[in-house]
């Protein structure tokens, strides 16, 4: 079975902020934690990893989510563009950005220093024989994680200021949100921070309307988002779902024509790679061609969309689909032969096979992956709806200029892989 280096890699994309340089025209080797889009933001100050993966198509295979510690890149050279102009609000947003790093990075080296002087005073009391206590360490990481915030907070109101002076106003009521647990590390009451995707929303919020008062509920009936509680709008908002390719709703499936129809989206706010895996040598893990799964019994889990599915030609009568309530229901299934294979998203995948013990039993098929936008939705008879998905919008778009998202993102996968 081949080993994944990165899980879900294109979807840990590195905004801004890098410990080093690295130059285009040159070499590069690959590091722990790397992606191409990670790398493609350092090289070229875009996320837009196409040119590096051309340029060693050979090297890296035919799955641009997988690149190995230690292989050689050859970064190609940038094309000149033909001229831009500049405009005032791009020069007011570079400032920005430039203001707000400078501000991170004083506030994390005022961190970095208290945190320091407070474990220096607890080794002197150590040496003195006197009894060391833990408050005051504890007390200076307070310290220093309110001086981030507020450099942070300071910093956003830079960015969303240069960017859109204009900015709508916050309403004066609560907005209510919706989502579902046992989706680890993503959504999930009993996570840091109920999840990886409720910290990226909830932040979100706090960057583009600090003022707006919300409440991120969960209800792990995922059916009944769609079916009831975002219908009735007992609920302004619900994420994480897939945007359908809406443009040619002809071809789609009757649940994503609805979904078209009847939701507003936000811009995706995460990446995530939906693949697929099957028992050791049923074949089903190694082929190249969706028209191979013919016949099968394809288990995913219920609320999930098929978006992807549908769009190669994966629903019924062509295959038989199965909806159980857990991912883990889907990989027993295929474990106990009532199914064939598993549709999820392959870091969740990784993390359930490992727990469940069927490693080196279920494997991934690495020739049919896809990468899939997460996005919030709003039911479009919802007066605020919009509204709502600009501030979202907005706030992301913060987040991802001073580097934010990447270290909400990175914090919470290193948190995963630390505690399984």
């Amino acid at each position: 079975m081949r080993k994944l280096f990165i899980a879900s890699g294109l979807a840990i994309t590195a905004m801004t902020g890098t410990a080093f340089a690295q130059e285009a025209c040159s070499d590069y080797v690959v590091k722990r934690g790397d992606s191409l889009r990670e790398i493609a933001l350092r090289v070229f100050g875009s996320s837009d990893f196409r040119s590096i993966y051309n340029a060693n198509k050979d090297a890296i295979g035919k799955d641009p989510n997988i690149i190995r510690l230690g292989m050689t890149l050859s970064m190609p050279c940038p094309e000149k563009p033909a001229g831009q102009t500049v405009s005032t609000n791009a020069e007011a947003e570079k400032m920005a950005r430039a203001m707000s790093a400078e501000l991170i990075a004083e506030a994390e080296a005022r961190a970095a220093a208290a945190i320091a002087e407070a474990e220096a005073r607890v080794a002197n009391a150590e040496a003195e024989a006197v009894k060391a206590s833990q408050e005051a360490v504890a007390a200076a990481k307070a310290d220093a994680e309110k001086a981030i915030e507020a450099a942070r907070a300071e910093g956003a109101a830079l960015i969303r200021n240069a960017a859109n002076p204009n900015a709508a106003s916050v309403n004066e009521r609560q907005i209510l949100m919706i989502t579902g647990g046992n989706y680890a590390p993503f959504t999930d009451e009993n996570l840091p921070n109920r999840g990886l995707y409720t910290k990226l929303v909830e932040t979100a919020f706090l960057r583009a309307a600090p003022e707006q008062s919300y409440k991120i509920q969960f209800v792990n009936d995922w059916n009944s988002h769609l079916d009831l509680l975002m219908p009735t709008l007992a609920f302004d908002a619900t994420f994480p779902w897939s945007q359908p390719d809406c443009s040619v709703a002809d071809t789609l499936s009757e649940s994503d024509r609805e979904r078209c129809e009847t939701y507003n989206f936000s811009k995706p706010f995460y990446e995530v790679v939906d693949t697929f895996f099957a028992m050791e040598g049923s074949g089903y893990e190694e082929t190249l061609s969706y028209a191979d799964f013919a016949g099968a019994t394809i288990c995913r889990p219920e609320g999930w969309s098929l978006t992807h599915m549908d769009a190669v030609g994966l629903y019924e009568p062509a295959v038989t689909l199965m909806r159980p309530t857990s991912p883990d229901d889907c990989f027993h299934a295929v474990a106990e032969g009532t199914a064939d294979i598993v549709a999820v998203e392959a870091h969740l995948a990784v993390e359930a096979i490992k727990r469940l013990g069927y490693e080196h039993r279920i494997i991934e098929n690495p020739n049919l992956a896809a990468i899939k936008g997460l996005n919030i939705m709003t039911h479009k008879a919802n007066a605020d709806g919009e509204a709502i998905l600009e501030i979202l919008n907005q706030g992301l778009g913060i987040m991802q200029q001073s580097g934010e998202w990447r270290d909400i993102v990175a914090t919470a996968l290193r948190h995963q892989m630390e505690n399984g």
